[in-house]
This record gives C-alpha cells, structure tokens and sequence, in this order.
C-alpha cells in the first residue's frame, strides 16, 4: 500500500512539470527538476510557518488542478513536447525505483542518518511539523536545513512511515537531474541520451568512492545531503546552460532549494548566482549590448542573489523565532559569524594577522588536493582537470560562435568558483572545526564532493549541447560515449554489483533489522511518556543516535552530564585514564542522581561490562543479573530506592 501511496506523490509531480511544460518554454526534460525545486522551497516554507500538513492537502489538491489545466486549449506548447525522452525517462525510471525499493526495503545505516538526515524525517512524519524543537534529548544544529527532509515526506504524505521511501524521495531528485541532461541532446539521438543519463548515474560512483570497498555503498541509499547538495547546484548551472530562452526562473528555484538543503549550500548558490551572471554579462558585452538594454537583465541576475539571500535568511529567521537552540553564530572555536569568518580569513589570506594554523591547515588542504585517494579516478586534481578539459573541448570543437564564448568563459570561471568555495571551506577548518578534526583535515572529501559533482554534471551540459554544433561530426558524441563507458568499466572493476544496494543481499541489513526487534521490545515494555536512561558501555555516540532514532517518540535521555552524554562508558572514578574520549566517571551516588535528576524512570541496558557491574551493580535490585546474557530494560521501585529487572530484550528463545 506505500507503493501505491508513493506513487500518488508521483503523479502529484507529475502534474506541475505537465503544467511547467504546456504552459511555458520550459523543455520537457528540465520540467521535474523545476517541480521538484519547488516542491522542495513550498514545504520548507510551510514547515517554517507550521503549516506544514495544511500545505500538503493544498500541494495535491493545486496538483489535480494542474493536470486539467495543462491540457486546457491555449497551451504555449503542444502535448507532444511531453514526448521528450528525457522527460519519459525520469517517470518511468521514478516508478521502477520505488517498486524496486518497496520490494527491496533499504535501511538507513549511518551515524548522520541517525544524528539528524534520518531521524529528522522520521519526526517530521511523526509529528506532522518541522524537528527543530522535537523532544528527543538533545538540540538540533541550527545549520541543518530542511529542504530534503520534507521532499522525503512529501513522498510518504499517505501512508505509513518508511525508510524506503524517504531514501527514494532522494534518488528520485537525482533522477531528475539526470534526465535534465537530456534535455542539451538534439531530438532522436539515443546515442546522445543514453550516454548522458548513464554519465549522470555513474557520476556519484565515480567521485565520491575512493579507496576500497568493503560492504554495500549507501551511495542510492543514502538520506546524507552531500551527493544531492552537489547535483542540485550542478543542476541549477545545467538549466541555465541547456535552456536555450534563458529563462531564469528554473535556476532561481534550484538556488532556493539548494540553500534550503544544507549550510554550504548558501556558498555553492552564490558561485552558481556568480557564475550565471557573469556569463549573461559577458555575453552582452561581446554582443555590445547598449546600456539601456541592460536594466531587465541585470534585474534577473540581482534577482538569484536575492533569491539566494532571502532562502538562506529565511531560515536563520525562523530558527531565531522557533529554536530553543543558540544560532547566533556558526560554532566552532572562534564563535563567529559567517560574514566575520569570510573577513578575517580574507585578511589572513592577504597576509594580515596570519597565523600559523592558517598556514599549515590551508597548506594541508592544497596538498590533500593532489596526494589523497578520494575518488575513483585518482586525487581530486583528476576530476578538476577533466571539468576544466569537458568545458574546453566543447569550446574548442562547436562551431556555434555564443556557445563557445559560453564553455570557455565556464571553463575559467568555473575554476575560479572552486577556488572560492574551496577557500570558504578551508576557513570552515580553520575557524569552526575543533584541533582533532582540523588538524586531521577530517572529512575533507566530503566538503569536496558537492562542488566537484556539480562542476562536471554543468560541464557535461554544455557537451552535450555542443553535439549538435561540433566542428568534426560525430567527434563530441563518440567522446562522449566512449568515456560514459569508460567510467561504467572503472565502476564495475572497482565496484561489484553485489556491493550495491541494487545487487546486495539482506545480510547488509540484519544489524539494522536486530536493532529494531529490540526497540520494539523496549517499547512494549516501557510507557510512552516515560524517560529511559541508555547504557551501551564502549558506545563512541553511535548506538546512542541509532535506539534514539529506533524508539522516537519515546524519548531517550542524552545520557551523561555536561554535554558528555549520547552514550560512551560509565565507570567509577580512577577505572579508565582521565580523559578517555566518551567516558564517564561517576561514583554509584553520582551516576543515580544523574539518573533521577534527569527524569529517568527506565534504564535501558544495551550493553553492560564489568566496569559498569563493578560501579553500579548496587542501584539494581537484580545486581544487573538480567543483563548478562541480554540486554535488559530496568524500571525506578521509588519504595525500595532501586531500579527492578524489567524484561530482557533481544535474548533468544
């Protein structure tokens, strides 16, 4: 029955790009990614003014409407636009992946699924609102964005929550950005849009993989940000590419959901704004343009920046009036603001109060840029010169003189716009990030991902539209082609099919499926209102994050004090080396009140260890007999002052 549900979302969907496609200039294959934009921005903003649930009736309600007004006479284009196989391929391609997912039921299975991507969309189903102030324990970061949290819930807005089909709201935006390659490929070429929806598949694969392999890539079961957050501001430079109109509308919708994603979304919106722009003006120049006839122009390109703008203040608004968490400034070290953090690194970079952890950490990351294994064709320098060179050749070999002032003015600016975003990034570590994550340059291709991604799908656009213009026929095409199966052969060497979610079996999921039986256990033991305290001795946060998202709405206490909590080990003083990471020493008084102080009727024993026997073993009437061979739920006996066995959880027979 979510099958069915989630194929109502679809049709929705459908309705608005049917709508986008009769109704304006819009080609076919850019239609669902505009939809999907939009779609994005309208729940976003529904959620910040707590209309959320109100905006969704609307949204299917407006979307039948739709489908009778874009077969009204009067339509700008005819029904045969919808043809587009572009457009045909990303409802059929949608359709099989959510049957595919519904039979398949993927899992999320990472520590941020499970720290906000994944639980946040399993409180927006839950509670009918956004999750900024859900009662789970602990504070949202105010820069986590809800742009793919409620297109997750738009495709379950019927229905019963499933993790499916949140992890297929997310591929189905990818879908969409494929298919708007197609769009850049002249009219009966399959040789042309085949390729072109392979290259946009095998993209992610070939980026964002790096070193070896050894369980099955989340990489299209995945509800992270950061593969979506690049092919969104790639999409955004596509539209505008491939759009021969130029109209700007389609690319001001992506940069507002792109800012409404993530927080480094804001700063790839501004290089795609920058970059948009700039080759307008360019272009007016070379055409010697007079003056006046730059007003409306220039109005369309102030209009993204303020679109940009407007999208990210939106949101820093609405977390300053709903959050009970401090968003005043961008955390880290120095607690500054983003603006003060671009100043100062600037002046550091122009040789003004440097420091020395400037220098040694934005001299890491250049280096980093050239020796580190992070994708599958060799160190990021790789995939920077294969943009640059895509660009560049669809400069050199299209005889269409605006196109090719257009691919080489990207082929600059677009390395100019990573060294910007590279360079933003790099304050991030300087300024943000805590030593052990700075020093280590932790995370870096992650925060690399999104631009590179990007970069190449923009690049690929304005190939693909220099095909029907080259110089030598057939050259572009054949390239083309024969690097899409190139970079097929490199992911199928190095990736095998069974190491997929398309080809891996049910064992990568049996921890997830085991974790979630003992919720449940836990759950019918304990009432719903009651706060339950989680011991998982040796636990570095993450099985704390995991049961916190397997039992919502029953609440897990942050367990700990002082902000040390989310698991970790608890041991009487003197047992482990003062500043052990994750550990907590605590006297059997101390560990109680805590306990009590805290509100905790339930303790949940997930994983016990001599060290908590040895401590605490007296706060328990069993003596923690019951945890043993299990895990164990214990509930607060306020006549005897302990905490009574329960029932074990987990256990076999």
């Amino acid at each position: 029955m979510e099958l069915f549900f989630s194929y109502l979302s679809l049709a929705a969907l459908a309705g608005f790009a049917v709508l986008m496609v009769r109704r304006t200039a819009l080609p076919a294959p850019l239609a669902p990614f505009a939809a999907l934009c939009a779609t994005m921005v309208w729940f976003s903003a529904a959620g910040m003014l707590g209309v959320l649930a109100a905006a969704g009736w609307i949204y299917f309600v407006l979307a039948a409407a739709a489908w009778v007004l874009a077969f009204r006479p009067g339509a700008k284009q005819p029904a045969s636009a919808l043809k587009a196989p572009g457009f045909a391929a990303f409802f059929v391609l949608s359709a099989a992946l959510l049957a595919f997912f519904a039979w398949r039921q993927p899992m999320f299975s990472t520590w941020d699924e499970f720290s906000f991507w994944g639980t946040a969309a399993k409180i927006v189903k839950t509670s009918g609102g956004l999750y900024v102030n859900a009662d789970i324990g602990w504070a949202w970061v105010g820069t986590h964005r809800p742009a793919l949290v409620v297109l997750g819930w738009f495709f379950q807005f019927f229905g019963e929550y499933a993790e499916w089909r949140v992890l297929a709201a997310y591929d189905i935006l990818l879908i969409a950005i494929f298919a708007a390659l197609t769009a850049a490929c002249q009219k009966g070429k399959p040789r042309q849009w085949v390729p072109a929806l392979g290259f946009g598949f095998l993209l992610p694969f070939v980026v964002t993989l790096y070193g070896s392999v050894t369980r099955p890539t989340d990489l299209y079961a995945s509800a992270l940000s950061d593969i979506p957050l690049g092919l969104t501001f790639g999409g955004a430079l596509a539209v505008y590419y491939i759009n021969e109109k130029k109209a700007l509308w389609p690319s001001a919708l992506a940069l507002a959901a792109l800012c409404l994603e993530k927080d480094t979304g804001f700063a790839l919106a501004l290089v795609a704004a920058g970059l948009i722009a700039a080759d307008g003006a360019f272009s007016l120049l070379m055409e010697k343009t007079p003056l006046r006839r730059w007003a409306r122009p220039a109005a369309g390109w102030a209009g993204l920046f303020v679109t940009c703008g407007l999208s990210f203040w939106s949101w820093q608004k609405y977390l300053s009036l709903a959050s009970t968490a401090d968003t005043s400034n961008v955390g880290g070290t120095q607690q500054m603001g983003m603006a003060e953090m671009v100043i100062t690194g600037v002046k550091e970079l122009f040789g003004i109060g440097r420091t020395e952890k400037f220098t040694t950490i934005m001299g890491g990351l250049v280096r980093a840029l050239f020796t580190s294994k992070t994708t599958m064709v060799g160190p990021f320098a790789v995939i920077i010169a294969l943009a640059v060179a895509m660009a560049a050749g669809a400069a050199i070999l299209t005889k269409e003189k605006a196109l090719r002032r257009q691919a080489g003015l990207f082929a600059v600016l677009g390395t100019a716009g990573f060294a910007a975003y590279f360079f933003f990034i790099g304050l991030t570590y300087v300024y943000v990030f805590r030593d052990e994550v700075s020093d280590g340059l932790v995370g870096f291709e992650r925060y690399m991902y999104p631009y590179l991604l990007g970069w190449l799908l923009a690049s690929a656009a304005l190939v693909l539209r220099a095909m029907g213009s080259e110089r030598v026929e057939g050259l572009l095409q054949t390239g083309f082609a024969a690097m899409t199966l190139a970079l097929a052969a490199l992911v199928w060497l190095r990736l095998p099919f069974s190491l997929t979610v398309f080809g891996g079996g049910n064992a990568a999921y049996a921890e997830r499926w085991a974790t979630r039986d003992e919720a449940m256990e836990v759950q019918a033991a304990v009432p719903e209102n009651a706060h339950i305290f989680f011991v998982s001795q040796g636990d570095d946060g993450s099985r704390w994050f995991l049961y916190s998202y397997e039992l919502y709405p029953w609440y897990l206490d942050y367990s700990g004090t002082d902000g040390q909590g989310g698991g970790g080990t608890f041991a009487l003083p003197g047992a482990l080396e003062e500043g052990t990471l994750y550990y907590h020493p605590y006297t059997a008084e101390e560990l109680l009140d805590c306990m009590r102080q805290r509100g905790c009727d339930y303790v949940f024993v997930e994983r016990g260890d001599d060290l908590f026997a040895d401590g605490y073993a007296a706060l328990f009437s069993d003596g923690l007999a019951g945890c043993e061979e299990a895990s164990a739920v214990y509930a607060w006996n306020e006549a005897e002052g302990q905490f009574d066995f329960v029932c074990n959880v987990g256990a076999e027979g």
